[in-house]
């Protein structure tokens, strides 16, 4: 199976994030980028025109999380500096571009944005949301 623009960003041996280019592609039709014990879900699917996606739904499930939030963020339009942290020093050790299209899927550590033109991000996370205070660490603050 060959796939490009996909680039998982690793520190420490741990992935801290999953970037995927607006212009990634596969031979194969179905590639999923998470574990499956992830507790968000990244495929990334390939269909030919005709294909037809079944009609469903999802059946109800009781699920528990013990880890961080997650966050999974699409460039809508614009360009913005991702830069990441190290979770236990809060230490930058890199810094990725995103731009129109791109996605990247945050796992674990700090992450920032540095939007270097009118952005729009379409962010989808965990909820329910707790209010600042309760969902996030602002790093000098």
């Amino acid at each position: 199976m060959t796939t490009t623009g996909v680039e998982s960003v690793e520190h420490n041996g741990e992935v801290y994030a999953l970037i995927v280019r607006a212009n990634a592609a596969s031979d194969a039709k179905y590639n999923f980028l998470t574990e499956e014990s992830n507790e968000l879900q990244l495929g990334m699917n390939f269909y030919k025109g005709g294909d037809v996606i079944k009609a469903h739904y999802h059946l109800m499930r009781r699920i528990e999380t013990n880890s961080v939030v997650q966050e999974f963020l699409l460039i809508g339009a614009g360009r913005a500096l991702l830069r990441l942290y190290d979770k236990a020093d809060q230490t930058e050790f890199a810094a990725r571009q995103l731009e129109t299209g791109d996605t990247v899927l945050l796992l674990v550590g700090g992450h920032g944005l540095e939007i270097q033109e009118d952005t729009k991000i379409i962010e989808i996370k965990q909820g329910p949301y707790d209010g600042k205070t309760k969902d996030k660490v602002v790093f000098g603050a």
